[in-house]
C-alpha cells in the first residue's frame, strides 16, 4: 500500500502526475456550416501541435449524434493528465453559452488549456474566455446582419447612380 502511494499519479485526483501532451478532438458533425472529415481534422491539429512543439496525443472521435459531446465531456474528466485539448474550431463547442461557460471553467480549474486551430486562439485564463465569446458574438451577429443594401436607400454620386 504505501508502494502505491508513492507511485506517480496515485493520491487524490492524481496528485503528481506529469501533464503530458495536446489531445486533438475531432467531430463528424457540420461545425459553422462545414463538415470536414476526422482525417483532414486530424492533419490540421498534428500541424498545430507539432509547430507548437508539443508532444501530439492520439485524438478522440466524437460520436456521430448532433449535439453529442460524450466524448468532449469524457476527455474533460481527464485533464490532470494532459497539457490541453485542440480542436479545429471554436465552433465545435456547444452552442449554450452555459454549457460553454461550464467547459471553460473546467480548463481553469485544471490548469490545461483549451485551443481552436482556425481561429487562432487559446483558452487558458478569463482573457482567453473573453476572447472566445466575443467571436462566438460577433459571429452570431453577422449570421442576422443583412447581406445586401436596397440601392433606393444609397446616394448618388455626383449625379450619377453608380449602384445600378
Amino acid at each position: 500500500m504505501a508502494e502505491e502511494a508513492a507511485k506517480p499519479g496515485a493520491g487524490p485526483a492524481g496528485a503528481n502526475r506529469t501533464r503530458a501532451g495536446l489531445q486533438g478532438y475531432v467531430t463528424h458533425q457540420s461545425f459553422k456550416g462545414m463538415r470536414m472529415p476526422a482525417t483532414v481534422q486530424n492533419l490540421v491539429m498534428r500541424d498545430y501541435i507539432t509547430r507548437r512543439g508539443a508532444q501530439l496525443r492520439l485524438s478522440v472521435g466524437e460520436y456521430l449524434f448532433e449535439n453529442c459531446f460524450v466524448q468532449f465531456y469524457s476527455m474533460l474528466r481527464k485533464l490532470d493528465e494532459i497539457e490541453g485539448i485542440v480542436m479545429c474550431s471554436l465552433f465545435m463547442l456547444p452552442a449554450d453559452p452555459a454549457k460553454r461557460r461550464w467547459i471553460y471553467d473546467r480548463f481553469l480549474e485544471s490548469g490545461a488549456a483549451l485551443h481552436f486551430v482556425f481561429e487562432g486562439l487559446v483558452v487558458e485564463d478569463e482573457d482567453g474566455v473573453r476572447q472566445a465569446e466575443e467571436l462566438l458574438r460577433m459571429n452570431a451577429a453577422l449570421d442576422v446582419a443583412p447581406t445586401t443594401i436596397d440601392p433606393a436607400l444609397l446616394p448618388p454620386i455626383d449625379g450619377v447612380d453608380s449602384f445600378t
